[in-house]
């Protein structure tokens, strides 16, 4: 029996120690692994000879892991280590087009992909391929909006709306753990965040490097980290294709052989080496626990004294043998006990070191009392800051820097000791040289045993390094990094900004649209150095010439975009005026005169729009009106915005008509004029032309939108359609038997700025399966004295692969006539401006018997256009025209309608001759 308290307090004792060490248990382990040497054996070798280029599928939405970058590249963290291994083994990687998450689990389930860069390791997924060990650390954070406060931790987001990513491991865990929470599904986490911020959904559950690098980038200051989901539970390996297990070896290889240098070195390119939020909660745990050891110690210690002051009693017993054997047991249970409570002590005492000692790069434990005296402070203060814990004694405050954060602080802590409760808040410290840290501070008010609060008690958390990385993020989200102005993203933001306060103020603003002339050409001769440099002086010319309150953005290209408060239209004219002026003065580049210009577009508020993007766009109207100005500044015009408009809709239909002939009524389709031979009015063949069926503007002419294909870029793929649409409906008539004799497709000038354009061409006919010798180009004459030396060396080509080659809206141009005496055409066609007047114009007539005659004595076959009339065509043949073309003879038709008209023909002129 007098064993049984001691039982007790053991047992209660060895209870307490365990629930201290599980507390140590769940701090963050951080795996140390040693690189291994990188060598693949012969088969890894002769497997990776056999199977290169490895494919691989790349997440396009998971920052800063991987993702798509601004100008639609692939990049990330992940990818960086890939690109890393490759270079380590020798490996080609080649990322799949496809991005979104489902289809590259479904591309490698079909094989159709060999790896998947990032994917989460689970037991359904190690049934359908193989894993290697994580290539991404992560852990799963509640994001909720700042102003919102009844998400504290995880079982919080019960019965709450939560904005998942569709496809993602965790969703479907999230909604079964949480049966009562409603899923708001997105495709990406920006989604998500921003699903948070619209007040969609009451908070999101995603990562907490990607939910930083959003938040930094788009801006989502709102928004605010929560509570751990939780800490390490997705972490990402690199999936492989069940049936390449050597693969899988050769990439736990790859990652095996990368060292903690080179990690580290990626994790802060990409700002992901990042110190996830502390609980703090654990902190105070262990240090509750602790103290309760520590008062149990106390009690224990009391307890022996009590037992000692028994064997004294028991010496002094008459009853000697009894005593002795009492004090013996006794001792022998003193001793036991002390052993035990001694290593008991030691083994926590060792777990705390080695805690304190783990923290000491990231954490100053102090204390102060109400005055703001530092009473205490921990050996970290030491390493991190570099002052002695005994210089450290004085009033915490002297040791701030001016920022403004900092003045708050007082505030703060007046607020914990009068028993307030708060997050942690933010302080910037000088360190023994003078270099400013950022801290992470939480305090908590201390009492003494009367329950009275002498002070606070705190952890600092050094998050310098952190906040660097923020500024970096957000130096690279919101600026320009080659001219240093802010981007297109952040201006549009001040736009909307400086729009507001005019708009309280009730003051004007000015948008001017600044774009560089003969940029391309720069670019082109002298390379893209001259033209990065060229950009940053035009940043410096902007920024020095403009006075005043004004916003100017490197806009993208060579557009600079820039907002002026409180000015009015002749202000923003007169600037804008001076811009050009400054911009006619010529830019030096190692010793090269460059000559370059501007033009200005200018638009204002409110006449031409309410907020950043509508006068951003009439901004782009005016700018494209400046480019046909001789002095280059234009403000915007309404009845140009609505030209704008149709343009733009024009080129967006284009586009969505050349992604499929068909598509919601956008429809492209040819058609076919006829040619007739004189004076017997035989075919001759067809001239093929396009023709347009837009949904909103019905059928539009090739004189409108061809223009808008040329300047966009699109004439060349438009082009090409043309051709194949052409050589299929050739390959179809030759079937039936329908001699069209040759068939003449428009080529664009543009077009001719290809060397390549022959090969080109000659590849589209080879495919379709139509023959050379059905087809004739025709190139206008305007076109050909562009470049004429390049221009005749292709229709050389053409010629001698058997395509006959016509000269379009000969005698509009300027042509040299020893050029034209070489010129491989066999065809000259005479403008229809000539013919339309042809009767009533002797000046007409001259033009249109010169020609004739000319080209006859040069062996080349005339073709007159726009034929109409009967008195047109008479003379026409009186003066030998070869062939004619116009309404008085046919208006083009659709390739049916051809066929039945002159196929028919042809085959009852046949049967006659029989």
């Amino acid at each position: 029996m007098p064993n049984k308290p001691y039982a007790y307090v053991n047992v209660f004792f060895c209870i307490l120690l365990l629930l201290s060490f599980a507390n140590f248990t769940r701090a963050d382990v951080v795996e140390m692994t040693a690189v291994e040497p990188m060598t693949l054996n012969t088969q890894e070798l002769q497997w990776l000879s056999e199977h290169q280029p490895i494919r691989v599928g790349v997440d396009g939405y998971f920052p800063p892991y991987t993702f798509i970058n601004e100008d639609d590249q692939i990049v990330g963290m992940a990818v960086d280590t890939l690109v890393l291994i490759g270079q380590k083994l020798g490996i080609e990687f080649v990322i799949n087009d496809e991005y979104r998450w489902p289809n590259i689990v479904k591309n490698l389930q079909q094989k159709d992909i060999d790896i998947v860069l990032t994917m989460v390791n689970t037991p359904e997924r190690e049934n359908q391929f193989l894993f290697t060990s994580p290539i991404v650390y992560k852990s799963l954070v509640i994001i909720g909006k700042k102003d919102k406060h009844h998400i504290h931790n995880r079982s919080d987001i019960a019965n709450k709306t939560i904005a998942l990513v569709k496809g993602y491991q965790y969703t479907d865990k999230i909604i079964d753990e949480f049966p009562s929470v409603t899923p708001f599904i997105v495709d990406n986490m920006r989604e998500a965040m921003e699903a948070v911020q619209a007040n969609q959904a009451d908070a999101t559950i995603t990562f907490f490097a990607a939910a930083n690098y959003y938040q930094l980038k788009y801006s989502f200051s709102d928004l605010k980290f929560v509570a751990f989901y939780e800490k390490n539970n997705a972490n990402e390996s690199i999936a492989v294709r069940k049936d390449f297990p050597v693969l899988a070896n050769i990439m736990q290889k790859g990652l095996s052989s990368l060292s903690s240098a080179e990690k580290n070195a990626i994790n802060e390119a990409w700002g992901a080496n990042i110190t996830l939020p502390k609980d703090y909660q654990d902190v105070f745990e262990f240090a509750a626990v602790a103290g309760v050891l520590i008062l149990l110690l106390s009690l224990w210690i009391v307890q022996a004294k009590r037992n000692n002051q028994a064997l004294i009693i028991a010496n002094t017993n008459t009853n000697t043998e009894n005593a002795n054997m009492a004090l013996n047991e006794l001792k022998d249970n003193l001793e036991k006990n002390v052993l035990e409570r001694t290593q008991q002590l030691t083994s926590s005492e060792n777990r705390y070191r080695g805690l304190v000692e783990s923290l000491e790069d990231e954490y100053i434990f102090y204390q102060h009392d109400i005055e703001g005296f530092v009473q205490y402070v921990s050996p970290s203060v030491t390493h991190i800051l570099g002052l002695t814990i005994s210089g450290f004694g004085e009033y915490y405050y002297k040791y701030l820097t001016d920022n403004p954060k900092n003045k708050l602080i007082s505030g703060y802590i007046q607020r914990i000791l009068n028993g307030e409760k708060l997050a942690p808040f933010d302080m910037e410290i000088f360190d023994a040289d003078g270099v400013i840290h950022a801290f992470e501070v939480l305090e908590r008010p201390m009492y003494d045993d009367e329950g009275e609060c002498i002070g606070c008690e705190g952890i600092a958390h050094d998050v310098t390094s952190r906040k660097q990385q923020q500024d970096m993020l957000y130096q690279l989200s919101h600026y320009d990094d080659l001219t240093g102005l802010i981007n297109r993203y952040f201006f549009k933001i001040l736009l909307d900004e400086n729009i507001q306060t005019c708009r309280k103020n009730q003051q004007p603003l000015a948008l001017l649209f600044l774009d560089l002339t003969r940029f391309k050409i720069i670019n082109d001769n002298f390379g893209h150095s001259a033209g990065d440099y060229i950009l940053k002086q035009a940043a410096a010319r902007i920024s020095t010439t403009l006075k005043g309150t004004f916003t100017v953005s490197r806009f993208g290209g060579d557009k600079f975009c820039i907002a002026l408060p409180n000015t009015t239209a002749d202000e923003a004219n007169a600037i804008a005026i001076e811009l050009v002026e400054v911009f006619q003065q010529h830019f030096e580049f190692l010793e090269q005169t460059i000559i370059l210009g501007c033009r200005v577009g200018i638009s204002l508020f409110p006449e031409d729009g309410q907020d950043a993007e509508a006068i951003l766009s009439q901004a782009d109207s005016a700018l494209y009106e400046a480019k046909k100005r001789p002095f280059g500044v234009a403000l915007c015009n309404k009845q140009q915005a609505l030209h704008n408009k149709r343009r733009l809709i024009i080129e967006q239909g284009l586009r969505k008509a050349l992604a499929e002939p068909v598509v919601d009524h956008y429809q492209l389709f040819a058609v076919y004029q006829p040619l007739i031979i004189l004076p017997s009015q035989e075919l001759a063949g067809f001239e093929a032309l396009m023709r347009w069926q837009h949904p909103e503007f019905g059928l539009i002419s090739p004189a409108e939108f061809i223009p808008i294909a040329e300047d966009t870029g699109l004439i060349f793929e438009l082009s090409r359609w043309m051709l194949k649409t052409v050589c299929q409906q050739l390959v179809k008539w030759h079937a039936q038997g329908f001699d069209f004799k040759r068939v003449s497709v428009n080529l664009s000038a543009l077009e001719l700025m290809s060397i390549n354009l022959a090969d080109d061409l000659l590849a589209v006919i080879t495919d379709t399966g139509a023959e050379p010798k059905w087809l004739k180009f025709e190139i206008t004459e305007t076109a050909l004295m562009a470049i004429p030396e390049q221009s005749i060396d292709i229709l050389q080509k053409l010629i001698q692969a058997d395509i006959h080659v016509a000269i379009d809206d000969f005698g509009t141009g300027y042509s040299s006539l020893a050029y034209l005496k070489s010129l491989p055409a066999t065809m000259l066609k005479i403008d229809q401006s000539f013919i339309c007047n042809l009767i009533h114009s002797a000046e007409d007539q001259a033009v249109v018997k010169a020609v004739i005659n000319m080209a006859h004595s040069l062996g080349k076959c005339v073709t007159a256009e726009g034929v109409e009339l009967q008195d047109q065509l008479d003379f026409l043949i009186e003066h030998h025209c070869d062939v004619a073309q116009g309404y008085y003879f046919s208006k083009p038709m659709n390739a049916d309608d051809a066929y039945h008209k002159y196929a028919v023909i042809i085959n009852s002129m046949d049967d006659g001759a029989h």
